[in-house]
């Protein structure tokens, strides 16, 4: 490098603090070409200041950089911080990586953190179909049944999407499928706006098929008795679910979806197989028929 454009580069350099160098590096915005995390921690950079709305362990867990979450709590990262919008970088975790799930988790995150609108990680984990997430945070405490400042689920938020693989995990660890929102939805309603959108597919109508099964019975109306009106936009659709909607439950499926509840919140494979049936009911019960 020339000594003039050496110049230039410290010239440069000196408008930034250590620290915002360090944020700039990780999110690899605008960084300088020889900055790397480890010297400018090294150097004094500050792991828990704030830039713009972002701390350091925030924004490496935006981009999904493990090695990176990993050196910062070693070095004195605080792990349950909160950034501009009240969310933990397990927050952003959950929606991309499981090993910065995990290391977060390790360094004693709170499975359960809520940010300004009341979103857990488990939340943005089914919302963004990242499974092995899901079952990370399911495994350390995080609660299938939270709500959000709609009342929506983890559930909801899976339904919603059609996002199969999450919704299979969240109903192993107990996730409960009658539950209403503020606006009267369940998560049942919430997949049937999204078919309705037409926007579904055979992921989407398997979906449906296990809400369906570990419901016991297939309701779409409101409290109210009204119907979504998504569904006046589909009169095909519509006329299936109706006559869904009209088919009486067997008492089977309804004695499943009893069982099921009174087991409660665990991981329900290990706790059906206890149980002193036959395989064939265990099966059934973990709605695999």
């Amino acid at each position: 490098m020339s000594s003039t454009m050496w110049y230039i580069m410290q010239s440069i350099q000196s408008k930034y603090s250590l620290s915002e160098r360090l944020i700039r590096t990780i999110a690899a915005i605008r960084s300088f070409p020889h900055d790397n995390v480890e010297d400018l921690i090294r150097k004094g950079a500050d792991v828990n200041r704030m830039h713009g709305t972002l701390k350091p362990l925030h924004c490496a867990c935006m981009v999904a950089d493990a090695d990176c979450v990993e050196l910062l709590l070693e070095k004195g990262a605080e792990v349950n911080a909160l950034d501009g919008y009240n969310r933990t970088a397990l927050h952003y975790a959950a929606e991309k990586d499981e090993s910065c799930v995990e290391l977060l988790l390790e360094y004693g995150a709170q499975p359960n953190a809520l940010d300004g609108n009341k979103d857990t990680p488990l939340h943005w984990a089914a919302f963004k179909d990242n499974p092995e997430c899901v079952r990370a945070l399911l495994e350390s405490g995080a609660c299938p049944n939270a709500r959000d400042y709609n009342n929506d689920t983890p559930l909801s938020w899976a339904a919603m999407k059609g996002n199969l693989e999450s919704v299979k995990v969240l109903l192993d660890y107990g996730a409960q499928v009658h539950v209403t929102n503020l606006k009267g939805q369940t998560p049942i309603s919430r997949l049937v706006a999204l078919l309705a959108r037409g926007l579904g597919t055979e992921q989407e109508e398997e979906c449906l098929e296990l809400l369906c099964r570990a419901a016991g019975r297939f309701e779409i109306r409101r409290a109210d008795g009204t119907l979504p009106r998504e569904l006046s936009k589909d009169p095909q659709l519509l006329a299936r679910l109706t006559n869904m909607v009209a088919q009486a439950p067997t008492l089977r499926s309804l004695a499943r979806c009893a069982v099921r509840q009174s087991l409660g919140v665990q991981f329900l494979p290990t706790a059906v197989k206890e149980l002193p049936l036959p395989e064939t009911i265990k099966d059934y019960l973990l709605l695999r028929d």
